[in-house]
């Protein structure tokens, strides 16, 4: 051991963004970024790059195209919850399990 705990180690995933993506990778971003007016604003980037949360998973263009299909469906879908009302609960759920949202 190089006395270092489990706790204090950080992991570290590589995320590839609008300017390096190719392929099916660059095509779902540019399918994210034209459906950004049905999100609110929070979401997005001072950057203009798309939201660490869609290129932790830039890896697996097609994992990531199956998550984020099914998500917007679930989020943003004709019978979701509204937008504030999901935010409080994934508040409240981070919380509850201690982690940071």
């Amino acid at each position: 051991m190089d006395g270092t705990s489990e706790t204090q180690r950080e992991g570290w995933i590589e995320m590839v963004g609008w300017e390096r993506a190719t392929g099916a990778l660059r095509q779902f971003y540019g399918l994210f970024r034209q459906r950004a007016s049905g999100r609110p604003s929070v979401y997005d980037p001072p950057t203009g790059d798309v939201p660490n949360i869609v290129r932790v998973h830039s890896l697996e263009p097609e994992g990531l195209r199956l998550a984020f299909t099914l998500s917007a469906q679930i989020n943003w879908g004709g019978e979701s919850l509204p937008w504030r009302e999901r935010e409080m609960l994934n508040t409240v759920t981070s919380a509850a399990n201690g982690c940071f949202y």
